[in-house]
This record gives C-alpha cells, structure tokens and sequence, in this order.
C-alpha cells in the first residue's frame, strides 16, 4: 500500500451521526428501531464507544528468557488464502490472531463455519447500530479472518468502530430487481459485509452516504481526493483492494444501491477479482 493511504489519521471534523431514516442496501428491508432502544439480551450488538486506553505495561521487564505475548496483528493472507482455509484451519488462525468470537451452533445452513464477533478485532469493533434480527450479525469465519486483516489498516487511518447493514442476509441475491442475476450473493453464505459508517478514534463518524467523494478515475483506486474525510473512506477501501483481502468490493461508484454502503466479500468474483 502507499504511503499516501495511511498518513490519513486524526481527521478534525464534525460528528456525521446516524441518520434518522435507514435505507437498507440493495432494496431489502430493515427492522424498524422503534421508541425504544433494544434491550440488551443476547441477540443484540451494541454500537458503543471506543475501546479504552488500553492499560500500561508494567514497570519491570519480563523475566530474562521469558516469551512475551503474540500480538493480535495478522498479517499476509490475502483473499485466495483464507477461502481455501479448512475449518479447523480458520478457527486455528482465529484463535492465533486473538479475535474475540464464539462458534454460533444455531446458525442458517448457508453458513458452513458461523461465528459471532464478541469484541474488538484488532482494535476495531464491528457493530450492527440496531437490533439484531434474522443472524444478519453472524459471519463465516473466514470473513471474520478476512476482517482481523483489514482491521489492521483500518486502525492505521484511525478508525475504531465500522457500522455495518449486515453480513447473512437469506436467500441474498447477486444484483437488484430486474438486473438480479439469481445466484445466491455472499451474504447468503455469510462471507460479505455491507458498511456504512466508520467511527474514528475522535468520536467522527464518517458515513459512506454522506461523505465518499468519487475520484473520477477509470478504476477507483488509481485516483484520490481532496476531502480529508472522504480520503479516509478511500484510504480504507482501497486499502483493502491494495492488500488483496476480498475478491470482490463494490463502492458507491458501482450503482445507485451501492449509494451509502461499501461492499466487500469472499468468494464473488467467479474465481477472480473484481473492484468498482
């Protein structure tokens, strides 16, 4: 990746907030919120703070000889590799990279490996900003080691928290209405994300919606922009395309559905790559 991509932190901006109506992507529709904030239960993601400054190592040096801790930086498997992992391969690299995730045993069937993300992966916290319905926070665990990767590069711009529509939706779709191709899209299988907004270590929020500008090239990231917080939203999407984590991204420039959300998979892209 350029440097250019990661010298985009500490943007100084207004909060973006949450909208007051939510669109869902690609026409399928979002359970209303209603009054009343969720109750917490099992079922629900909060979309909370930050993490906290995390505590200060202490004083006296680990004894001579004495291994210290692996640290929770994955690094070097690219979209290839972590679909071609078995399951107690992804689990294993799970577990290796410290992602904070429990084994979903109830899970739709289009799911071969669902896992629930139950912390911060790699300093990031990926939050669905409602209550959870129909296992749209359940995820293949191959995405969710795909997003302990991208998580990495997303922390080098700043970013804390991603709000995201879903990753399972069934019965999922490639394409909308009459442009529907009728192959299952990734979101079937839980091996795609839809994100709107990213939260930054400031308490900004960037909404996708709002404040992705096109950099008007033939292929989006050869270009760049001059809004400071739109470059974030570009650093981050192509971050991701730079490093080869999916095999297929769609920003807004793709089509009208893709307006206010980025999205990202494993395992699209019929054996190849695919970026708009």
């Amino acid at each position: 990746m350029s440097s250019s991509l990661l010298v985009l932190v500490g943007v100084a901006a207004c909060a973006a907030g949450l909208p007051e109506s939510l669109e869902w992507p690609c026409g399928d529709p979002v359970d209303p919120l209603g009054e009343d904030p969720p109750a917490e239960d099992d079922g629900v993601v909060a979309a909370g703070a930050a993490d906290a400054d995390p505590e200060p190592p202490p004083d006296d040096p680990p004894p001579e000889g004495a291994a210290e801790p692996e640290a929770p930086v994955p690094q070097g498997l690219d979209a290839d590799a972590l679909v071609a992992l078995t399951t107690d391969e992804c689990y294993a690299q799970l577990d290796a990279w410290q992602v904070p995730y429990e084994r979903v045993s109830n899970a739709p069937s289009g799911i071969a490996d669902p896992v629930r993300l139950t912390g911060p992966v790699a300093g990031v916290t990926y939050v669905l900003p409602w209550r959870v319905t129909n296992h749209h926070d359940v995820l293949d665990c191959r995405l969710a080691a795909a997003l302990a990767e991208w998580s990495v590069l997303l922390r080098a711009l700043d970013v804390v928290e991603v709000r995201i529509y879903s990753f399972y939706r069934l019965g999922s779709r490639q394409g909308v209405g009459a442009a529907s191709s009728g192959r299952r899209s990734q979101h079937h299988y839980g091996l795609a994300i839809d994100a709107r907004w990213f939260v930054l270590e400031s308490g900004d929020v960037l909404d996708v919606l709002v404040d992705w500008r096109d950099p008007g090239t033939d292929e989006t990231c050869d270009g760049s922009v001059d809004d400071p917080r739109a470059a974030v939203l570009l650093a981050a999407y192509c971050g991701a395309w730079t490093a080869r984590l999916f095999h297929v991204q769609l920003s807004p420039a793709h089509n009208r559905e893709h307006a206010n959300h980025f999205h990202l998979d494993l395992g699209g892209g019929n054996g190849g790559r695919y970026l708009d």
